[in-house]
């Protein structure tokens, strides 16, 4: 099947969709396109769309434990994946959150071995989504260069 994926450019300040054939997966139970798309994702920019600039936020170590349907007539997604301990910081974990979002084009639910995972929020404590499209519209996260406040030396936008 023809999908598209989303990846980092720009210095993973925003995401990039890029156009793949991905294998439709049956067994196992997540199946058909979606899981399929997610492993392609899981798996990383190919050798030739990195030399583009094209990177990601997901840890090389992750995995996809499981991919179910949730909501009225199975209008989102529930993804486990396992080996996210490298994305901790709120910068990476937005960027995880809108790739895969945005590969799924539906509204998710993150799970990390089981566990929800989501945004960290400004006031404390952690946003378990859903995400989707709407969530991230207009969503922009800066963090300041080491010992200063004002000058933003790492930005990411969800959606450009």
């Amino acid at each position: 099947m023809r999908t598209t994926l989303y990846f980092l450019a720009d210095d993973s300040s925003t995401s990039l969709g890029v156009r793949r054939n991905v294998v439709q997966r049956v067994p196992p139970s997540w199946g058909s396109t979606p899981g399929g798309a997610l492993e392609a994702l899981i798996a990383g920019p190919t050798a030739e769309e990195a030399e583009t600039g094209l990177t990601t936020a997901i840890p090389p170590e992750t995995t996809l434990i499981s991919l179910r349907s949730r909501g009225y007539a199975g209008t989102g997604f529930v993804v486990n994946l396992s080996g996210l301990g490298g994305a901790d910081d709120g910068l990476d974990r937005a960027r995880v959150i809108t790739q895969i979002v945005r590969t799924l084009a539906t509204r998710v639910w993150l799970l990390e071995d089981g566990e929800q995972w989501g945004m960290y929020l400004m006031k404390g404590g952690v946003d378990n989504g859903p995400f989707d499209y709407d969530t991230l519209s207009g969503f922009h996260l800066g963090a300041a260069c080491p010992g200063t406040e004002t000058v933003e030396c790492d930005h990411f936008d969800a959606l450009p």
